[in-house]
């Protein structure tokens, strides 16, 4: 399995680094022109999208808690995870556009992370994720009549953007005690943003590609790292014992004549007992810092003729200063019957009012962004048991849902950009034990096919402003392995 899993890994790297190398979107979206792009690491992986974004307090050894870093580590005393983990996951999606009586539509595809697990002993776990932390992607544009021009023509305004911003992060966590683990992620942020905006004059309505485009180009390039602590804590609240008892009555029957017929035994129970399962109560938080981003930042200007083909192009500038990004909190807590359910909700904050690019204000975004999100999962019980344990290895499948609501940090034109998602999901074992019985220590986890279906809308719910509707359907994989086999030799 081991070598079937170091492949996988290969693979999934060298299809990440060929999208990452080609600037591979979402689809158009002409909200990601402002500021750094559609952030994504509030998102999570798929098992968090499948939940409404949920989980900053949740810790398994299924899954890992890409939000959390504390999520990561095995509770001190309570030693249950020795598997490697690699995920990998995906997100395809359907986008509409509408603006007044316009409408539009786009697609597009790109990977959402690739992230790798270690236990380093019984309370450490370490691991590396490569994923986005922001995507840009739009075209779009709009004629408009030119102001003061005598001669009464229009122009038509272009905008094209593309690029992102993605980190590599080493994420910690440790077992503090049986109750309470600490977490660290350190990431490497890098990418760069493309900005292009042109304008055309239309002096002949029947060809209005008839004359040069003038435009500037402006391209970013961002470096730097960041840091997120977190804290997850966790209490048994719910958990208890009945013993059940029987007692047994006698009651003699008579016949007519008054002598013993028969006896009838009952037996009446008194006292019904069985074991409760227990219930968890957990609660996390973290926050992502960013000190202090390095942005190379080169403007230009061109001429591009009716053909598609630059004319003339100059560089204005290129300036080097530090973009200084938000931070990001994020709290939550879940209730968990493991094995069975849990439901969890997180709140995100991120205060983007003083955001400065690059030494540059951007007027659409200018406000504090927030997000509430609730969701849970439940497996149903349908897997084998003994001893009252869950064999790992079964094909037990687990089913998601959640909702999230978010105002974003755009304003447009005094309206705030709000952004509601539902969304499904499904965990999946594939494939078939190659080592291991339901007899022996060890049975091998099998690996796992991950579906989520999110629907959300993106709109300041005004008539006049752009309405955006998307369709997103992630995909993953995760495989397991186990760290080290202790060899016997007889």
């Amino acid at each position: 399995m081991f070598n079937d899993f170091k492949g996988f890994v290969l693979l999934s790297i060298s299809f990440f680094i060929a999208i990452v190398s080609n600037a591979q979107g979402l689809g158009n979206s002409p909200y990601s022109r402002i500021g750094i792009g559609d952030g994504m690491s509030y998102k999570g992986n798929i098992r968090n999208m499948g939940m409404g974004y949920a989980g900053s307090s949740l810790s398994s050894k299924d899954y890992m808690n890409v939000l959390n870093p504390a999520g990561l580590a095995n509770f001190k005393h309570q030693y249950n995870d020795s598997l490697v983990k690699f995920d990998v996951g995906f997100t395809i999606q359907y986008k509409s556009f509408k603006f007044d009586d316009t409408k539009a539509s786009s697609s597009g595809a790109n990977i959402n992370n690739i992230a790798f697990t270690v236990p380093i002993s019984k309370v450490y776990t370490s691991g590396l994720m490569l994923s986005p932390l922001t995507i840009v992607q739009n075209k779009y544009s709009y004629k408009d009549s030119v102001a003061n021009d005598p001669n009464n023509y229009s122009a038509m305004y272009k905008y094209l953007g593309n690029g992102g911003v993605y980190q590599l992060q080493w994420m910690n966590g440790v077992g503090i005690t049986k109750n309470l683990a600490l977490g660290m992620t350190i990431a490497y942020n890098f990418g760069s943003i493309t900005q292009e905006a042109t304008s055309q004059i239309i002096t002949d309505p029947n060809y209005p590609d008839a004359e040069n485009e003038v435009g500037a180009n402006k391209k970013t390039n961002y470096s730097g790292v960041s840091f997120k602590p977190g804290v997850l804590y966790k209490r048994q609240i719910f958990q208890r014992k009945k013993t059940i008892s029987y007692s047994i009555d006698s009651t003699i029957v008579y016949a007519s004549d008054g002598t013993p017929y028969y006896a009838v035994d009952t037996t009446r129970i008194e006292s019904v007992s069985r074991k409760i399962t227990p219930i968890n109560f957990k609660f996390g938080a973290s926050a992502e810092l960013f000190p202090g981003v390095k942005a190379t930042e080169t403007q230009s200007l061109f001429v591009r003729n009716p053909r598609n083909l630059v004319t003339s192009d100059s560089t204005v500038s290129k300036t080097r200063s530090t973009a200084y990004f938000p931070t990001t909190y994020r709290v939550g807590a879940s209730f968990e019957n493991p094995g069975y359910w849990l439901v969890a909700a997180d709140f995100v904050y991120t205060d983007w009012s003083n955001f400065d690019k690059n030494k540059a204000k951007d007027s659409e975004l200018n406000s504090a962004s927030y997000t509430f999100a609730i969701g849970g999962e439940i497996i149903p019980r349908n897997f084998v048991k003994n001893s009252n344990k869950i064999y790992r290895g079964h094909r037990v499948k687990t089913y998601r849902a959640g909702f999230s609501y978010t105002a974003t940090p755009i304003n447009i034109a005094g309206k705030t950009l709000y952004d509601y998602a539902f969304s499904v999901g499904t965990s999946i074992p594939v494939g078939v034990r190659s080592k291991g019985s339901v007899n022996t220590a060890y049975v091998p986890i099998l690996p796992k096919v991950s579906v989520a279906f999110v629907v959300g809308q993106r709109s300041t719910f005004t008539a006049t402003q752009l309405s955006e509707t998307y369709f997103r359907l992630q995909l993953s994989m995760t495989l397991y392995d186990k760290w080290f086999h202790k060899r016997r030799i007889q």
